[in-house]
Order: C-alpha cells, then sequence, then structure tokens
C-alpha cells in the first residue's frame, strides 16, 4: 500500500490552491489552541469549587470566557474546512484537466481497451476523493496532530508520573490494532480479487437474464453468481476473524486511560506527592488523551481506501503518451502503405511483416479468417496504436510524423459498433462538420441511404435518439456512421463491416453509397461478407497476421488459395440459407 501516493496528486496539482491548503492548516492548529482553553477553564472552576474560593461571578466570567472561546474555535474550524474545500475543488479541477489532457494524447487504441465505466472512474470519481484529504484530512489531522503534541507536552510539564500512566495504553493499543491490520492486510489481495469476481458474476448473471431464460438455464447460471458471492464472503470472513480479536482489544483500550489515571492519582495522593488540584487536572484532560489520535486513525484508514484509487490514477498519468508530432505536414498522395508492419497486444504478436499499398481512388479490402488481424492493420491506420516495427506511411510521410489534428482530420472511420450520442440524429451526423448546413446533413444521409427512414421519424432529423442510439436498429445507426463519414469528406475512408446491420433491401444502395464514396479517395474496407467486396481493385488476404494472398477477385479465385475457400465456405453458406439445408461447409469444417 502507497499511502503517500494521494499526497503526491494533490500536491503535484495543487497549483494555486497551495496558500489555501497553508491557510486551512494554520486555521487548524489555531482552533485546536482554542479547544484546550476551555478545558483549562473548566479545571480552574473545579479546584475553585475544592478551594472554596468559588463565587458566582468567577462562574459567570468563566462560562462567558468559555462560550466566547468555543465559538471562535468553531469559527476558525470552519473557515478551515472552507479553505481546505476552495483547495480541494482547485485540486480537483486541476487534477481532472490534466488526466483529461493525458488521455486525449494515449493512443486511440488504449481508450477503446477501457469501458466506459473506467474512464469514468479515472477522470470523475478516482479525483473527487481527494476532497476528504484536502476539504478534511488536513485541516482535521493538523487539528488532531497539534493537539495531541500541546496536550502530551502540558501533562508531562505538570506531573510526568500522571504523563504516563495517561499515556501508558495509548502506545499499548495502538500496537495491537497496527498488529491486527497488518494480518488482515495479507488477506486483501485476494478480497479485491473476489469483489471484483462476484461484481463481474453479478453483473453479467443479470446482463444475461434474456439469454439465461430462453435456454432455461437459471440454475446454471445463479449458480456461478452464487459461488462467486460464497468466496466474497468466505475471504470477508477470513479478514474479519484476523482483525477482531486484536482490533476489539484497542477498542476496549485506546479509550481506557482513566481506568489508569484515577488509580494512579489516589496513591500518589496517599503517599502524600500529588495534590487534589493536580489529580483534577489529570481526570479532565488525560481521560481523553487519545480522543486525537482516534480522529487520525479515521483519517488514516479513509487515506488507505484513496491511495488505491489514487495508485490508478498516477498509472494512467505514467503511461507514455503517444509520439506527437508538432509540424503539419504536406502529402505527395493520399496513398496508405503497409512497410513490413508488426504489432502485438502486449506479447501477443497479432501482425507480422505485413505490406500492402493501399491506393487513392480504389477499393483496398482487408479480409481473412476470425483472429487474422484485419481489424487491427485498419486501426493503425488511424493511430489507434503505433506499430512496432516497420512503418506506415500517408503519401510518403510516416504516420507517427504526422500531428494527430492533421491525421484526424484526413481520415474517417465507421466503426463496426457504432456509437452515437444521446442527441438528435442531424446532430449525430454532423459531428463530422459542425459547420455543415441541414442541406449538407440531408444529402450526407441520402448517400447512405438513411434519408428515407430519417424522414419517416415523428420529428425527422430533429428525432432525439436516445443513450447511444437505442432506439434506432443496427443498420439504422450504421448508416447513420456511414452519412457521417461522408460528411467529413476525408480523404481516407476506413469501413469496419460497413453493411453488417444492413438488411438486404437496404445492403445494394449502401454498396452504391461507399463506391460513390471511393471516387478519389482511399478506401479501406475490413470485410467478413465476401460478397461485399468482390469488386474491390485490391484484396489483401491476411491469415494469422501475415499476408496470405493478394489481387483482385477474379486472379485470387483462379490461385486456390486461401481465398478460394474462403469464398467457397461463403457460397457455400448462401446457398444453403436459401435452399434451407442444414449442413457445414467442407471448408469450415
Amino acid at each position: 500500500m502507497d499511502y503517500l501516493s494521494s499526497f503526491r496528486l494533490l500536491l503535484g496539482h495543487a497549483g494555486g490552491a497551495r496558500r489555501a491548503i497553508v491557510l486551512s492548516m494554520l486555521l487548524a492548529t489555531l482552533a485546536a489552541a482554542f479547544e484546550l482553553v476551555p478545558l483549562y477553564i473548566v479545571w480552574r472552576v473545579v479546584v475553585s469549587v475544592i478551594e472554596g474560593t468559588v463565587s458566582l461571578s468567577s462562574v459567570l466570567s468563566s462560562a462567558g470566557l468559555a462560550a466566547g472561546v468555543v465559538l471562535l474555535g468553531h469559527a476558525a474550524q470552519a473557515a478551515a474546512v472552507a479553505k481546505g474545500h476552495a483547495a480541494a475543488f482547485g485540486v480537483i479541477r486541476n487534477l481532472r484537466l490534466a488526466v483529461a489532457a493525458h488521455l486525449s494524447r494515449l493512443p486511440l487504441g488504449w481508450l477503446s481497451a477501457r469501458t466506459g465505466g473506467e474512464a469514468k472512474a479515472l477522470v470523475i470519481d478516482e479525483p473527487e476523493r481527494l476532497e476528504m484529504i484536502a476539504a478534511h484530512g488536513i485541516p482535521e489531522g493538523t487539528g488532531a496532530v497539534v493537539t495531541w503534541l500541546a496536550v502530551s507536552a502540558w501533562l508531562f510539564a505538570v506531573d510526568w508520573r500522571m504523563a504516563l500512566a495517561s499515556v501508558f495504553l495509548t502506545p499499548l493499543s495502538f500496537l495491537l490494532i497496527g498488529i491486527a491490520m497488518l494480518r488482515s492486510a495479507r488477506k486483501v489481495p485476494a478480497f479485491q480479487g473476489a469483489s471484483a469476481r462476484m461484481n463481474a458474476a453479478v453483473v453479467e448473471y443479470v446482463a444475461g437474464m434474456p439469454v439465461v431464460k430462453i435456454f432455461n438455464r437459471s440454475g446454471e447460471s445463479l449458480a456461478g453468481a452464487a459461488a462467486a458471492v460464497r468466496d466474497y464472503v468466505r475471504i470477508e470472513t477470513e479478514i474479519t476473524r484476523a482483525y477482531v480479536p486484536l482490533g476489539g482489544a484497542f477498542n476496549a483500550l485506546v479509550l481506557a486511560n482513566i481506568t489508569l489515571i484515577l488509580p494512579a492519582g489516589l496513591w500518589l495522593m496517599a503517599a502524600g506527592t500529588l495534590d487534589v488540584a493536580t489529580f483534577v487536572f489529570f481526570v479532565i484532560l488525560g481521560a481523553g488523551y487519545s480522543l486525537p489520535l482516534m480522529k487520525l486513525f479515521t483519517l488514516f484508514q479513509h487515506l488507505a481506501q484513496i491511495s488505491v484509487a489514487s495508485r490508478a490514477v498516477e498509472d494512467l498519468l505514467a503511461t507514455p503518451a503517444q509520439p506527437e508530432s508538432a509540424c503539419r505536414v504536406a502529402f505527395s498522395s493520399r496513398d496508405v502503405v503497409f512497410d513490413n508492419v508488426s504489432f502485438a497486444y502486449g506479447e501477443r504478436m497479432v501482425l507480422r511483416d505485413v505490406s500492402f499499398t493501399a491506393r487513392a481512388g480504389v477499393v483496398t479490402a482487408l479480409v481473412g479468417p476470425s483472429g487474422s488481424g484485419k481489424s487491427t492493420a485498419a486501426t493503425l491506420v488511424a493511430r489507434f496504436n503505433d506499430v512496432a516495427a516497420g512503418r506506415i506511411t500517408l503519401g510518403g510521410v510516416d504516420l507517427r510524423d504526422i500531428p494527430t489534428a492533421q491525421l484526424m482530420d484526413e481520415i474517417a472511420f465507421v466503426f463496426q459498433d457504432v456509437f452515437l450520442f444521446s442527441d438528435t440524429i442531424a446532430a449525430n451526423i454532423a459531428i463530422a462538420r459542425p459547420g455543415a448546413s441541414r442541406q449538407e446533413v440531408r444529402a450526407a444521409a441520402r448517400a447512405a441511404q438513411a434519408d428515407g427512414f430519417i424522414s419517416a421519424l415523428p420529428q425527422g432529423y430533429d428525432t432525439a435518439i436516445g443513450s447511444r442510439g437505442v432506439q434506432l436498429s443496427g443498420g439504422e445507426r450504421q448508416r447513420i456512421a456511414i452519412a457521417r463519414a461522408i460528411l467529413k469528406d476525408a480523404s481516407i475512408i476506413v469501413l469496419d463491416e460497413a453493411t453488417a446491420f444492413a438488411d438486404p433491401d437496404s445492403e445494394a444502395a449502401i454498396q452504391a453509397g461507399i463506391s460513390a464514396l471511393a471516387q478519389g479517395r482511399t478506401l479501406i474496407v475490413v470485410a467478413h461478407r465476401l460478397h461485399t467486396i468482390a469488386a474491390a481493385s485490391e484484396i489483401v488476404v491476411l491469415s494469422e497476421g501475415r499476408v496470405a494472398e493478394r489481387g483482385g477477385h477474379d486472379a485470387l479465385l483462379h490461385r486456390r488459395g486461401l481465398y478460394a475457400d474462403l469464398w467457397a465456405d461463403w457460397e457455400a453458406v448462401r446457398s444453403a440459407a436459401f435452399t434451407g439445408e442444414n449442413r457445414m461447409p467442407e471448408a469450415a469444417q
């Protein structure tokens, strides 16, 4: 556990909030000093009662003074917390901006490998946790430390013997809680793993309920989730059993100082070495000796939880940014060239020495069996990740030497899994070119064969489509994505199976729109349905991350290689679908 990670984040992104943090600490110190004054006043009143010198006027004046000091203490504490919150919000703002800026410099592939929930946690949830440290931990912790040090010095200055009796149980109790925490901490990794498995199992069970019901597998599916829950409960129980014995002893001893103060004081008074006033002083002040330490201990527990989250943010900020060029470049053409490109996800090699050219004005198709690397090759064109070896060039310029903003201006990408914003259809299309007119938006939609169904909606292009476009079918969402790419008018278009969700009636029309889109542009198509790319000028066949063959459709069929086998399988599947036969193509067996 790195308990300093949260403080490093806080101080590293404090900026102008440092003064507010220092001021909150000073105000908290002042508030702690005010807290001790009423204790002194109470002690003097009690002593005067014992000595018989008390009077109504002295009691009233003491009460008024104590009330005034209490009010001043609360005011100082409120001011400390207010300054702490101002500092906290400044730190959170700075940290969120830093995280967002760093995310924008990371490869797109880094982001696509994370869920929206993970990204939200890094930008929103984890920085928010620092509010507790800046707004409460620092001022309250400072006040607790100052109070504890001041009381300790005061006790020993008055009588070292009674001071020892007052503090004796405190280090012993904290030793016990330290051992308890160490014992339970050994099981924290197993607990975190069990918690993650339980959450995943429960979420999967709930999300997969329709499939579970359809296949009548409620028992088996619930058994898996129940096993994950039982495993979590088992580890949680082990942690509790490791913690409770010594942790319970801590709770019993940490505030039991009075059990030693009373007998020690009475014994010293009987011996004639301690007066009543001093004895009362230790009863009043020494009994609560451990209270500031208890506050610190509570803050420390919160700090441990926050440090886990802070470490995740630190790891993100430590992730190397994608190398970025600052100078715009000129292109000799819009040809995209793969030159002995290799790429790996971690230790798993996905592409090996891949070389081909996607020429401007024609369609280049990437095909191959599942897992052959065709989608990965397409994403490398948009620098989702940088190549491990070799290079990819656009117009003779290495992609790594092109500023990201300029590269994004040149490329439009249509994903198979389309993302649409919770906005109107017009806004979702126009995001490709915010200044586009309604006529230009409609023209792009017509080219993508989307104008028909859009116009039939109640509000037409002003129809709000809900979160991620859930009110539209898969084919409709994909045609909006194609319209978005058409409106962008980029020189390079990458399509990841653009007709995957299109119905047979609109597939041919979309293909015609894509063919028109290819005029004068570099069009790279990742194809799973081979008949959609039969007319492509260049078909690159990938197998196990390598280029197995390439050429036109007829030439590849004549070669009788992998493409011919894939085509035969595709034709057999289509034939079986039309005739109703229930058989598997031989090449697919």
